[in-house]
């Protein structure tokens, strides 16, 4: 069948879609009615991560490949919450934070990194153990996170550790929201999930970006200063973003 035919598809799998085109219209239209102008700052959050792309110099081919894949985890993200799809939502956050994590570190192992593109065998059975080290050793011997923490005092690590926690509960079953419900196989659109992830989503944007920040600090200095305010901005907790001046000596105008 070279064309799409819906009278022509089985019917389990005719049903299949046409269930889908029901219920993903339903809740989408359900939760921008209410959530639109969030999910557009939300979008807007993802944007600033063409910066980090645009940015990137010709050695930095970590940055010009996986930055796109941190971008569609996060878009990916949005998609599922509007559909009703909180747990597949959450799921694809973690993989933005864990993707962001990977970048920094393979900037500095680019064996690894080839390893890793090629789905050797041997890392990724160490991979399945954080090849980051138990406990984020990796991170937490960088001068430059070690540094920040130091003078901010932000647990930057220690922070993206329990919070990691939290979004693995979704992969392992762990959560405590069920995507049915009595009489309803479908999902929907529901305020006290969807808040949830919202909450979520901000949090992973802070911990890229500042992950980014202080694992590229070169290229995000070469930004221009709106660039940077922007960045700042998708940090939105408060000591993080003064604490990220603080450090990088930033003297920005404007109110960011």
């Amino acid at each position: 069948m070279k064309t799409f035919k819906l009278d022509k598809m089985p019917t389990l799998t005719r049903n299949m879609f046409e269930i889908q085109q029901s219920w993903i219209g339903r809740n989408c239209k359900e939760t921008l009615r209410i959530h639109y102008r969030e999910i557009e700052e939300l979008l807007e959050q993802t944007q600033i991560l063409v910066f980090w792309k645009n940015h990137s110099q010709r050695q930095d081919v970590f940055l010009k490949e996986l930055i796109p894949e941190i971008f569609m985890d996060a878009y990916i993200s949005a998609s599922f919450a509007c559909f009703g799809l909180y747990k597949q939502a959450n799921v694809c956050l973690r993989g933005q934070l864990e993707t962001a994590l990977r970048l920094v570190y393979f900037s500095t192992h680019p064996v690894e990194y080839s390893w890793w593109k090629k789905g050797s065998e041997w890392f990724l059975e160490a991979q399945s153990k954080d090849v980051w080290g138990k406990e984020y050793q990796y991170f937490r011997q960088l001068e430059k996170i070690k540094d920040f923490e130091k003078s901010s005092g932000v647990h930057l690590i220690d922070n993206i550790k329990t919070f990691y926690k939290n979004l693995s509960k979704f992969v392992h079953g762990g959560a405590t929201s069920f995507q049915t419900r009595p009489n309803r196989i479908s999902p929907e659109y529901l305020r006290k999930e969807f808040n949830d992830w919202k909450n979520c989503f901000g949090e992973v944007q802070k911990f890229v970006n500042t992950i980014l920040i202080l694992g590229f600090v070169e290229v995000f200095k070469t930004m221009t200063d709106n660039e940077k305010k922007d960045i700042l901005k998708a940090l939105r907790d408060p000591k993080y973003k003064t604490g990220i001046k603080k450090f990088l000596g930033l003297k920005i105008r404007g109110r960011i």
